[in-house]
C-alpha cells in the first residue's frame, strides 16, 4: 500500500488514491489559498475605509464641538446674568403687592395703578423668562441634532460594511458547498 499525507486520507478516505485525486487536492488547495488571499484584501480595504470613516468622524466632532461651545459658553451667561435680574425682578413684584394691599383701604384710585404696575412687571418677568428658557431649549436641541447627525453618519457605513461582509461570508459558503470535495 502506498503512502499517502495525512491531508489527502482526511479527504479521500478511500484506499488507493490516482494522479486526478491528487490533482484534485491540489486545485482545491489552491482556491482555498485565493479565497484566504481574497478574504484578506478584503479586510485591508475595509480597514482603510473604517479608518478614513474614523477620521471623517472625528473632524466632524471637532467642528460640532467647536460651533456648539461657544453658543454653551454664551447661554451660561446669559442664563447667569438674567438669574439675579429676574430675582430682583421677582422680589420687587413681591414687594410692591405688599404694598398695595396695604394701600388698598386709603386711596382705590392709586391702588388699581399699582396692580397695573404689578402685572406688567410680572408680565415683563414671564417674558424674560420664557425667552432664556427658549435659548436654553434651542441650545439643548441643537447639541441633541449634532449628537443624532454624528451617530448616524457612523450607522450608515457600518450597515453597509457589514452587508458587505455577509454577502462575501455567503458567496463563500455557496462555493465551499457547490465544491467536488464539499459532503454536506
Amino acid at each position: 500500500m502506498p503512502t499517502h499525507s495525512i491531508a489527502a486520507a482526511a479527504f479521500f478516505q478511500a484506499g488507493e488514491f490516482t494522479g486526478r485525486d491528487i490533482h484534485l487536492l491540489m486545485i482545491f488547495t489552491g482556491i482555498v489559498a485565493g479565497s484566504l488571499l481574497v478574504a484578506a484584501l478584503g479586510l485591508v480595504f475595509t480597514s482603510i475605509f473604517a479608518a478614513k470613516l474614523l477620521h471623517s468622524v472625528n473632524c466632524v466632532v471637532k467642528e460640532a464641538k467647536e460651533h456648539t461651545a461657544p453658543l454653551l459658553q454664551k447661554t451660561n451667561q446669559l442664563v447667569q446674568e438674567l438669574s439675579p435680574k429676574i430675582q430682583h425682578l421677582t422680589e420687587n413684584a413681591e414687594q410692591i403687592s405688599y404694598t398695595v394691599r396695604a394701600k388698598v383701604d386709603e386711596l382705590a384710585v392709586t391702588v388699581s395703578q399699582l396692580n397695573e404696575t404689578v402685572q406688567e412687571v410680572n408680565g415683563r418677568t414671564r417674558h424674560q423668562v420664557r425667552h432664556v428658557d427658549d435659548i436654553v431649549s434651542d441650545a439643548l436641541n441643537a447639541a441633541e441634532h449634532v449628537s443624532q447627525t454624528v451617530q448616524e453618519g457612523i450607522r450608515g457605513p457600518l450597515k453597509q460594511v457589514v452587508g458587505i461582509v455577509a454577502g462575501v461570508k455567503a458567496g463563500l459558503e455557496k462555493l465551499v458547498e457547490r465544491s467536488p470535495f464539499f459532503r454536506g
